[in-house]
């Protein structure tokens, strides 16, 4: 995969969390609160383990122990966070020059467990993992009587990629 690519699906990524968080936002809490907090726990987990992958990208430690947090963040502190995790990513994709994407990274996963994998899966796994997760909390916005953004790359590609 080429940069430009990895960096336009980034922004992608950045996009839909957003407008899943939006999304979110416009459930009336009172008329389903178990299912719109089971959606910010979700949408948690995904910054989660961007930001675990972030520090497995630099070679940092990331101090998480779990997938998620034991607190749920607001939804407002979820849209910063997110959006300064997305940030960051597109900016260190951007920095990337071929052979980076290659490099093999070791690293300790929650459990503990030695893990060992290239830079691009890390991304990639970044990217399909947000992907997985928002389709479950589309799926529980429509339950709610709301409507889920539509999380299609072409949308994205046509509308919002420039």
């Amino acid at each position: 995969m080429d940069k430009d690519t990895l960096v336009s699906l980034v922004k992608f990524k950045r996009w839909m969390d957003g407008e899943t968080l939006k999304a979110i936002k416009a459930i009336d809490e009172s008329a389903h609160p178990q299912k719109r907090h089971l959606m910010i726990r979700l949408m948690n987990h995904i910054y989660v383990v961007d930001m675990i992958f972030r520090a497995n990208l630099t070679g940092q430690q990331h101090g998480y122990t779990a997938l998620n947090t034991p607190e749920t963040p607001t939804l407002e502190e979820l849209e910063v966070k997110m959006a300064d995790c997305a940030a960051w990513y597109i900016q260190h994709v951007d920095a990337l020059i071929s052979s980076d994407l290659e490099k093999v990274i070791t690293f300790r996963f929650v459990d503990g467990g030695h893990g060992e994998m290239r830079a691009i899966d890390m991304l990639n796994h970044v990217l399909f993992h947000g992907t997985y997760h928002r389709g479950a909390v589309g799926w529980m916005i429509s339950e709610c009587g709301g409507v889920a953004p539509k999380d299609v790359l072409t949308v994205f590609l046509r509308d919002h990629n420039h």
